[in-house]
């Protein structure tokens, strides 16, 4: 029962970062009532069930019936699985609660990357400073500590080669976060499932999508870096076996 009221908690804190992440910079507040981005028709609670109510609607506004994004419901399921997935691997522990919160933030800046393509300064310098704060906390060898910096060098240089074309320096800042939270076998590996899921879903969309999608696309890596830490992280992935060339 603990798994399924976390899943369900997750869900209506995933129903929150869709809005947070819709309305950041936008200069829309958190506050009042949630509308049909469509037709502005105020939403009753019924219709702000976390992934049930776009079942329910079939993915359609009630009014208007335009098709609702189907952002919202993933956002939820996603954060849902975060909140029961790392109590499996972590207990109520002060491990969870750091964690869940960074991957919060995380979420959000998945979804802003995803709709503008650009990752918010303010919110990766608050994931770096949570990062560190729980790579102080549980400690690690001295590759931990320096997985971050190195990760960012690394995201930097691509920068710098690509003049920004390949990878923005917002996703090594994000780099940088994770590297800190997950530390060395984690942490490099992280990296590494991003670009395999990058690839997965990139190179179908490149060969089948109607919507003319290239090599020269501007394609956000946020989202993949995000899957790729959670991946790493619940799977406990060392691909590199990091630690048996520093014993």
């Amino acid at each position: 029962m603990i798994y399924a009221f976390l899943f369900v908690l997750g869900s209506i804190v995933g129903s929150f970062l869709n809005v947070v992440g819709l309305r950041f910079r936008s200069g829309i507040t958190l506050g009042g009532h949630s509308s049909c981005p469509s037709c502005g028709k105020r939403l009753s609670v019924l219709e702000l069930v976390p992934i049930l109510s776009f079942l329910f609607l079939r993915g359609r506004c009630r009014e208007c019936k335009t098709h609702i994004s189907p952002q919202y419901p993933l956002v939820e399921l996603w954060t849902g699985v975060i909140f029961a997935s790392l109590y499996f691997k972590f207990g109520l522990t002060a491990s969870y609660l750091l964690l869940t919160t960074v991957f919060c933030i995380y979420t959000v800046i998945l979804i802003y990357d995803l709709r503008h393509k650009i990752i918010p300064d303010s919110l990766v310098y608050l994931s770096i400073a949570l990062a560190l704060v729980y790579r102080i906390m549980v400690g690690g060898v001295w590759l931990d500590y320096l997985t971050g910096p190195i990760l960012f060098a690394l995201f930097g240089l691509g920068w710098l080669v690509s003049r920004g074309r390949a990878l923005g320096l917002g996703d090594g800042k994000l780099a940088l976060s994770i590297g800190f939270l997950l530390g060395a076998p984690n942490g490099l590996s992280a990296i590494v499932m991003a670009f395999w899921i990058g690839a997965a879903v990139t190179v179908p969309l490149m060969l089948f999508s109607k919507k003319g999608i290239t090599m020269k696309s501007e394609i956000p890596f946020g989202p993949f870096l995000v899957l790729g830490a959670w991946a790493s992280l619940y799977f406990a992935l060392d691909l590199f076996h990091v630690y048996s060339f520093i014993n």
